[in-house]
């Protein structure tokens, strides 16, 4: 019985150990402030809170997303797979509501530690960084490629 203990343990151990692999070798994560109730949130739920379509979380609370810094390789990425625009794309989206004063850009904080900082500090934070640079200051809704 107790080799049985061993194994059943060694299998969680690695199984563990997987997950923190394949989650530090994802592409992107799109993190909120820990005490966030969601258990996660979609591409097309996300999409439309970058793109200033919504102002709340899918159950009505607030949301305040901000930007990785402009020009970055991972903010390009982000509204590629996101939105399906190019920064440039967004850049002129964005131009044409502020012209207008329908809404304002997410705020631009930086790098990864730049928005897992302001993210954590802020309870209707929402930002992406690389799958990387994840730790415990910040909750994970979403792992895009």
């Amino acid at each position: 019985m107790r080799m049985h203990q061993k194994n059943i343990f060694r299998v969680i151990v690695l199984g563990v150990l997987l997950g923190i692999t394949a989650v530090a070798q994802a592409g992107m994560a799109v993190i909120a402030h820990p005490s966030n109730p969601l258990a996660g949130i979609s591409q097309e739920q996300l999409a439309k809170i970058y793109l200033g379509k919504t102002r709340q979380f899918s159950d009505g609370k607030p949301v305040t997303p901000v930007d990785q810094r402009e020009g970055g390789v991972l903010r390009n990425k982000f509204y590629k797979t996101v939105t399906d625009k190019d920064e440039a794309a967004v850049k002129a989206y964005w131009s044409k509501l502020l012209f207008t004063g329908k809404a304002q850009p997410p705020r631009d904080v930086g790098d990864d530690d730049g928005v897992k900082a302001w993210v954590a500090k802020n309870p209707d934070g929402l930002g992406y960084v690389d799958g990387k640079a994840l730790d415990k200051s910040v909750k994970v809704l979403l792992i895009l490629p």
